[in-house]
């Protein structure tokens, strides 16, 4: 994902700073080394979920590199972008297909529970601490698929390094996810938002509950 997120990027310069486009890689690869020294060890490419703080950083080092003008709405474009380089695979993941969405769900509670399983036991050996937890299905959803990630540490750099405002044009990249499915994300609360989880409901866009869903959406 991250070199598809660095892609999404170089069009993005190419679009908007043709003449510094050069210059400002090259600026965020010096960059981002340092970023990266500053964040916490979540256990490099042995936990799945690592590549989400990678690709953070990978923002905030064009941020940086850009004297901040690549922010927020930056990020909603590359975001939209990616999205539309991406929409194929929604021929494909189609989550309103009841065997596509049993076998998805089947995949990522899988490798969910799995991820669980391995914090749990990073936990009892002091290691993997600032990671995120993870709850998969807390509440017996049948209908999509659904998680909870407890605590968040892209929150927690983004709050220690001044990037607050950056968080939810990051989060936003979730609701994209759940386009690629056809699906809707009912997410109520986030760690950016003051909760201490964020809760994931993945449901199928042409469903009745996501019809006819009238409550907070973050």
């Amino acid at each position: 994902m991250e070199w598809l997120v660095k892609r999404a990027i170089q069009r993005y310069l190419k679009k908007h700073y043709p003449k510094h486009r050069k210059q400002i890689i090259a600026r965020a690869k010096r960059i981002q080394p340092k970023l990266m020294a500053k964040a916490p060890d979540l256990g490099g490419r042995e936990n799945s979920l690592s590549n989400n703080l990678n690709m953070f950083i990978l923002f905030l080092a064009y941020y940086e590199a850009t004297n901040h003008r690549m922010a927020g709405e930056a990020i909603d474009e590359i975001i939209d972008d990616l999205y539309h380089h991406l929409r194929i695979l929604g021929k494909v993941m189609n989550i309103n297909n009841p065997r596509v969405l049993r076998i998805l769900r089947k995949y990522l509670y899988n490798n969910y529970q799995k991820y669980a399983d391995k914090v749990e036991e990073k936990h009892r050996h002091g290691e993997w601490t600032d990671t995120w937890g993870m709850i998969v299905n807390p509440n017996n959803e049948r209908r999509g698929f659904a998680f909870t990630l407890v605590g968040c540490p892209l929150w927690e750099y983004a709050k220690k390094y001044g990037y607050e405002d950056l968080m939810p044009h990051m989060c936003a990249l979730d609701h994209a996810y759940a386009k690629l499915m056809h699906a809707k994300l009912i997410r109520t609360h986030t760690v950016a938002t003051g909760a201490d989880s964020c809760d994931y409901w993945y449901v199928p866009d042409k469903s009745k509950i996501a019809r006819n869903y009238k409550g907070k959406i973050v």
